[in-house]
């Protein structure tokens, strides 16, 4: 008897939130939040761009590595299909053995990897000496004078995810640097990386 009084009075205390009490606590979370998403969509975006760019990277350096073990020719072209080269970066690559070294993968020559496509919202551009549109690897893993650049952006307007990969015409690899603090990657002539 006495224990179900002891409780019933405990009872007596446990209660809801006044509707003033939840209107403070959803106010807090709503203010919390609206501070917080900014950044966490900022943490995202770049996120995203370094995974994308970090891929590249290593398609590239697969691409390389490739021609000096294998002593041949490879060519790292851009793919819509995973079966031959096309005009569109975003769309994906292939890296193959270039036999022939026409810079089209024919039925015999070997596939070394497809390279998947990028985001949607990413633009991916190759911009080479010779104006060429892929990228041959020597045997030496020197590029056939095709020292250029990979670009990735971001279609935000903001330039301050975009990155690269620079490749020199012996055929080394380096991922773009803020050379100037600005908070914008700069390209191999020190320029803000842009896909136009």
């Amino acid at each position: 008897m006495i224990f179900t009084k002891h409780l019933s009075r405990k009872s007596q205390f446990i209660c809801g939130f006044s509707l003033i009490e939840l209107s403070i606590a959803l106010s807090v979370v709503v203010i919390l939040t609206s501070i917080g998403m900014p950044s966490y969509n900022d943490l995202m975006q770049r996120q995203q761009m370094s995974t994308d760019i970090n891929r590249w990277y290593r398609a590239f350096n697969v691409a390389r590595h490739t021609a000096i073990i294998n002593s041949s020719i490879v060519t790292l072209c851009p793919s819509s299909d995973g079966l031959k080269c096309s005009s569109s970066w975003e769309q994906g690559a292939l890296i193959f053995v270039d036999d022939n070294k026409n810079h089209q993968k024919d039925i015999n020559e070997q596939l070394i990897q497809v390279i998947d496509r990028s985001p949607n919202d990413h633009k991916v551009t190759w911009r080479a000496f010779q104006k060429r549109n892929y990228l041959q690897f020597q045997s030496n893993g020197f590029t056939w004078a095709q020292n250029g650049t990979l670009r990735v952006c971001n279609k935000d307007p903001s330039l301050k995810y975009n990155r690269a990969i620079i490749v020199t015409r012996s055929g080394r690899l380096r991922l773009s640097e803020d050379l100037n603090a600005d908070g914008i990657e700069d390209d191999a002539s020190g320029k803000s990386i842009t896909c136009d």
